[in-house]
């Protein structure tokens, strides 16, 4: 057999065989194609469910979880700032009762005397007192000191809150040693004012002169 012969019969024996294959595919019904293969559209079905009760899911874990979690959060921040704010407060109240404390102690001190300036009594006896005691440190000698009755006064009838009572003095000394009286007794603790004043000389004593005075002196009612 020639070289030709063979090759055309081994193409011939080729040929029917791929006939026969394709005889046996076509022999199969198509319905039997999808059972060779998965069933890609169930798949895409529970892909698509399971996505579904994914979000679900989802939707109730944020209404029964995150968000009342959230108003939580909200509830505590405004809390926060709610005590921030009185904290705030409290701080500048003790600050300013801190500072009014410090106020206090510094005038502590000052408090009687202030008190003392408008005694809630006349205190008659002790003022005469203590202006005798100012004319002795001044070298001064008394001719007369006396004071006048206190009246008294209805509320109803005086807006004041305050009240006085009136006293004369006659005194006599050197220039020098009056002025120093009066400088004192002006200045004294006790709140009193000088209604009138008049000054003379004293005979024929040479250098002594004679104070004239009328005061009013203060108390509360």
């Amino acid at each position: 057999m020639s070289v030709s012969r063979l090759l055309f019969h081994k193409r011939k024996i080729l040929m029917a065989k791929t006939t026969n294959i394709g005889n046996i595919f076509r022999s199969i019904k198509n319905s039997k194609y999808l059972e060779l293969f998965p069933d890609f559209r169930k798949e895409k079905a529970q892909r698509s469910a399971s996505l579904f009760l994914s979000l679900i899911a989802l939707s109730f874990l944020g209404l029964f979880a995150i968000n009342p979690t959230l108003s939580t959060i909200a509830k505590l921040r405004k809390e926060l700032a709610d005590n921030k704010f009185v904290d705030q407060k409290l701080q500048e109240k003790i600050n300013n009762l801190s500072a009014l404390q410090q106020k206090y102690s510094l005038m502590q001190t000052d408090v009687p005397v202030v008190l003392d300036s408008i005694p809630q009594d006349p205190e008659v006896p002790l003022l005469l007192g203590q202006i005798q005691s100012i004319a002795k440190n001044s070298n001064v000698t008394f001719n007369n000191l006396q004071s006048f009755q206190v009246e008294a006064v209805s509320s109803s009838t005086n807006q004041n809150k305050y009240s006085s009572f009136s006293f004369s003095a006659s005194l006599q000394g050197s220039y020098n040693d009056l002025i120093k009286f009066l400088s004192t007794l002006v200045n004294m603790q006790r709140v009193i004012s000088i209604e009138t004043i008049s000054i003379n000389k004293k005979g024929d004593q040479a250098g002594v002169l004679q104070i004239d005075i009328l005061g009013k002196a203060y108390f509360k009612k």
